[in-house]
């Protein structure tokens, strides 16, 4: 039985700097076979089946923002012809200093009704250290531009423990987007990953980061500042104005199928998880010759669906319906993994209310340490 994808993803992996903490598939963009990687993507697209039920796009990366106007007519054309249907959300990453009016207006005439920036830090000397492109300054621009251009559906994405970070940064940062009267913040702890600049620069000492307990005390006050601030949280970094939640990134975590294109994207089809080839010249490669990328393909087991279920459904504040789950797998998710269940009630990780088990706030930052307890032998 064919799939319906409700979603499309499409990476682009360009970025006009690399920032010290990512680990993302991206290439700086400077004599790179863009045109060519454009030209793939969009016999990618063009090779897409069932896209009658997509309701959402989400280009991200890298920085999609680095393709040239030129570029970026070529592939916004070509996906608004396959897929001409009204969305319920078109989202665009951008770096803010990018987005000058004639971009935002570029987009905003394909249908981009949602636009997501990394702002990170309202502290230059933090940026500079982040290895981020632009000033605090810009962020104003991009988000009077959006605005001037209709486009209401605004995120920021914020960063807290980044080094050199103070409680009073973190807090100057979160009253600057509050002031922007945005719809939504996405609010993350730095990740060291290795492979990374910045990972390197802590582990030569060069660099330090804030305590754990200080990480901790940072994101209680980012879900206490925002929440004060009418902004709901509903899934463990993400908070939003009521009705403004990401219907893309929500996907992700109610298990719902959807397309990933380019390079390094990741998919989930037919019961099958993919991801695409994540070297440029194996993807484009692959797209000339055969008219498909390059993936590592994982049919999802019986076993891993009810995996994914519990620690995908947990990230969402709203929790695991345990009556919809028994549903769909025939046993009661208290029997399947009792154990663990008992053991994070016990200890205040977890809490059931009604019908719905989720995190609680203390188990909120705990939560990757809650979701690997999910893993069934």
């Amino acid at each position: 039985m064919k799939s319906y994808p409700r979603g499309v993803y499409i990476h682009i992996p360009f970025c006009k700097y690399i920032c010290s903490y990512c680990d993302f598939n991206k290439f700086y963009i400077q004599r790179q076979p863009v045109d060519k990687y454009i030209d793939c993507l969009i016999k990618e697209i063009e090779s897409m089946e069932n896209i009658q039920n997509v309701e959402t796009i989400y280009i991200g990366g890298g920085t999609p923002s680095a393709l040239s106007d030129e570029q970026l007519h070529r592939l916004l054309t070509a996906l608004r012809n396959k897929i001409p249907q009204q969305l319920r959300e078109f989202t665009f990453e951008a770096n803010p200093e990018d987005l000058v009016d004639s971009r935002v207006a570029l987009v905003k005439g394909y249908g981009v009704d949602r636009i997501s920036m990394g702002v990170q830090t309202f502290n230059n000397e933090l940026l500079k250290i982040l290895g981020r492109g632009h000033v605090a300054d810009d962020v104003d621009m991009a988000i009077a531009n959006c605005k001037k251009h209709g486009i209401e559906d605004i995120n920021v994405d914020l960063m807290f423990s980044l080094p050199k970070q103070t409680m009073d940064d973190l807090y100057d940062s979160m009253k600057k987007v509050a002031e922007y009267n945005i719809s939504h913040i996405s609010c993350y702890s730095l990740i060291l990953e290795q492979k990374t600049k910045l990972y390197n620069q802590v582990r030569d000492k060069k660099v330090t980061l804030p305590s754990n307990e200080t990480e901790e005390k940072m994101y209680n006050e980012v879900i206490n500042f925002l929440t004060e601030n009418g902004y709901e949280q509903y899934e463990i970094s993400n908070f939003a104005r009521p009705g403004h939640e990401s219907v893309h990134n929500s996907s992700y975590w109610k298990n719902i199928e959807y397309y990933g294109l380019g390079a390094g994207a990741h998919g989930y089809i037919d019961g099958v998880r993919y991801a695409n080839q994540g070297a440029l010249k194996f993807y484009i490669d692959s797209m000339l010759e055969k008219g498909h990328a390059r993936r590592e393909e994982n049919t999802v087991t019986p076993k891993e669906r009810i995996e994914e279920e519990m620690f995908l459904g947990l990230r969402l504040l709203e929790g695991v319906d345990l009556d919809i789950f028994e549903e769909k797998y025939g046993k009661r998710a208290e029997e399947i993994f009792k154990g663990v269940i008992d053991k994070n009630l016990r200890e205040g990780y977890l809490e059931i209310e009604g019908n719905k088990l989720r995190l609680t706030r203390k188990g909120l930052f705990y939560g990757n340490d809650v979701f690997s307890e999910f893993l069934l032998d």
